[in-house]
């Protein structure tokens, strides 16, 4: 059963404090609306196009919550691009990635910020496309220096529910 509801000024504000690096978008917000689809999943409708949403994560053994840019905020022009770190995939990882695998070393072309355990990273492929959203599972210069293995876990990708869901909001508005 999803909830909706919006959120008052005063909760966008709390919620824009809490979010770091996505906070300006909140703070320019008019409206927030607020799209439950269960315990683990929160899409956050700001001035009626999805561009948000908090995710419950598991990695290792433990569950981590993450508030992160749908990937279709990429692609609507946003006034504020968040800065997170990111990887460049070459094309042999790219239908692997948008059909939900991890990203393996071995796929890396390219590896920019620093960034720790469990941070969120940003995967686009050669031409610069946001393909995913994903969190680090080793810090930047271990990964730098790796050869292979699995070294992030895709918590969002192009074609994914969130993905479809995110286009289904847009067409109904």
């Amino acid at each position: 059963m999803v909830k909706r509801y919006f959120l008052s000024n005063k909760d966008i504000k709390e919620l824009s404090n809490a979010v770091g690096e996505l906070g300006p978008i909140f703070r320019s917000a008019k409206k927030v609306e607020v799209y439950e689809l269960n315990e683990t999943t929160t899409v956050y409708l700001i001035d009626d196009k999805p561009l948000v949403a908090k995710l419950m994560v598991k990695i290792d053994s433990s569950q981590r919550e993450y508030v992160v840019p749908l990937l279709t905020y990429f692609y609507l022009n946003p006034p504020y691009m968040p800065n997170y770190p990111s990887v460049t995939v070459d094309d042999g990882a790219v239908p692997h990635i948008v059909n939900g695998a991890d990203v393996m070393r071995p796929g890396i072309k390219d590896i920019s910020g620093n960034f720790g355990v469990g941070d969120v990273l940003l995967i686009k492929d050669l031409k610069g496309r946001y393909i995913a959203i994903g969190a680090s599972l080793m810090a930047a210069d271990e990964m730098r220096s790796a050869s292979k293995g699995k070294v992030i876990k895709v918590i969002h990708h192009l074609g994914d529910k969130l993905w479809n869901l995110a286009q289904e909001l847009l067409k109904s508005k």
